[in-house]
């Protein structure tokens, strides 16, 4: 059985399963965590050379993926695009802003599991997403 939602200008969205959605946090994880990796194994055979600024970069770019990635690409991080969902405003149905990712992803880095008890509600939201007025729906 798919849940769903209608958004104010009576589009229909079915929403994301919370199976599915913690699958694309655990990738997005990953996704976020492969430039540490290769700079890591870079270091080891290169014996460290330009790691400092190697390590500062990949830092920005896991904070830049982790906040704002569920802006990207109307609304799907990478993860999100493998898995068929995406984030989406609740009350129109368009696709997250960068504004609205930052909120919701911030919240999450704040409150961390607690942000995630929310999801059990009918929507399946979390915390960040009930602030940013996003959920998270099946890709049409």
């Amino acid at each position: 059985m798919t849940i769903g939602i209608t958004a104010p200008n009576g589009i229909t969205l079915g929403l994301a399963s919370r199976w599915t959605r913690l699958v694309g946090q655990m990738v997005d994880g990953f996704v976020a965590a492969i430039p540490l990796l290769a700079i890591t194994i870079l270091a080891t055979f290169t014996g460290g050379i330009g790691g400092p600024y190697l390590i500062a970069a990949t830092f920005a770019w896991m904070f830049f993926y982790l906040i704002f990635g569920d802006g990207l690409h109307q609304g799907q991080s990478f993860a999100k695009q493998w898995l068929g969902i995406r984030v989406v405003s609740a009350d129109t149905g368009a696709p997250c802003t960068f504004g609205q990712s930052f909120l919701r992803n911030m919240l999450l880095a704040i409150l961390g599991p607690i942000d995630w008890i929310f999801i059990f509600g009918d929507r399946h939201q979390r915390l960040g997403d009930k602030a940013a007025g996003t959920i998270v729906v099946v890709a049409d």
